[in-house]
């Protein structure tokens, strides 16, 4: 390992071989004033050890909420020796009574050099039994992925926004997933963040007199903060996706679809300062349902007008856009995202 790596956030150093054998004796030595707990497998992997220290806090925060043997999987590729090397920790928090503290184990495994393949069966030998694994993959995917890795995950973290190229992260992604098992989720953070929005507009449109805006829609408008087109793209093929609209034509920040009754529908993307997508407004022959963030952004304010001379405002939640809120939804209460994946069809013809 070279010298200036610095691997003092991971843990006390193991043999890889020994990790099983280690976490007992280290919960052997507590005397029975602790106890462990877990009910899922969290794996996080990242790249460079500058990310141990912060997913290290992380997983120190997250485990006070979620019991999990954490897995955190750091990859120094360009380390000239392929080497694997394993270190163990322990978060404790004191539970309400005060009289016992629950423990949650993290293994960490740094990867060094051309070690790629040995990443999946490492992982798969250091799982808690037969618990659910969660990987949480921070930044892109490789141009190879390895598709064995997927074989025993169940849910997928990712986050679309920091890519920098999208068309090829989603086309990478979608070609490794092929031949997978049907049950792993894909969980987009970047779709996460528009989850709160599109809440407010379907509830809109759970009054029978909104809908006439949908049957005559003819223009939907998108504000986004400038490093949030991609968010405005996965919120435009939801758009898509549900109101049955194709054939999408762009021109510079605008697309025009076609709707099923053979209408045109356009969208216009403004980039403008704010959180994520602060406004979004559809417009209709008979009205529009106008969303944007109040002043703390906080909450969603919503105003329909309709043509008969109706107004209605509402205030709706608006939720939290920070990676740590995001991540805890996805895990603790996140869905199946079936619409996500009709989405994931669409946005390529976008990008």
């Amino acid at each position: 390992m070279p010298a200036n790596l610095d691997t003092s956030a991971l843990g006390m150093p193991v043999e890889v071989g020994a990790i099983g054998k280690e976490l007992k004796k280290l919960w052997e030595s507590t005397g029975g004033t602790q106890t462990r707990a877990s009910l899922i497998n969290f794996a996080v992997y990242f790249r460079g050890l500058a990310g141990s220290a912060e997913n290290t806090a992380f997983i120190s925060e997250f485990t006070r909420q979620h019991a999990c043997r954490a897995l955190l999987i750091c990859h120094e590729p360009e380390s000239e020796e392929a080497k694997v090397s394993a270190f163990i920790n322990a978060h404790c928090h004191l539970t309400r009574a005060g009289a016992k503290q629950i423990c949650c184990e993290q293994v960490s495994l740094l990867f060094e050099g051309k070690t790629t393949g040995r990443i999946a069966n490492t992982i798969f030998a250091n799982l808690d039994s037969d618990l659910p694994l969660y990987l949480w993959w921070q930044g892109e995917f490789p141009e190879q992925i390895d598709k064995t890795l997927w074989a025993r995950v169940d849910r997928l973290i990712f986050d679309s926004q920091s890519w920098a190229n999208p068309k090829e992260q989603f086309r990478r992604l979608c070609a490794s997933l092929d031949g997978t098992q049907a049950s792993l989720v894909l969980c987009d953070l970047n779709w996460a963040r528009s989850l709160h929005l599109r809440q407010a507009l379907a509830l809109m449109f759970d009054h029978e007199e909104n809908l006439a805006v949908l049957d005559g829609l003819h223009t939907i408008g998108i504000s986004h903060a400038p490093g949030n087109r991609s968010t405005a793209l996965l919120l435009t093929s939801w758009f898509a996706a549900q109101l049955r609209l194709t054939q999408p034509k762009q021109e510079d920040d605008e697309f025009t679809f076609t709707g099923p009754k053979g209408q045109r529908v356009r969208v216009t993307f403004t980039a403008e300062a704010g959180r994520s997508i602060s406004v979004c407004e559809l417009r209709g022959k008979t009205g529009s349902v106008r969303v944007y963030r109040d002043q703390q952004g906080d909450f969603f304010r919503v105003e329909v007008r309709l043509a008969n001379g109706c107004i209605y405002n509402h205030l709706l939640p608006a939720g939290s856009n920070a990676t740590t809120s995001l991540l805890l939804w996805e895990i603790g209460g996140g869905s199946r995202h079936k619409v996500y994946h009709r989405a994931l069809e669409i946005i390529d013809t976008l990008l």
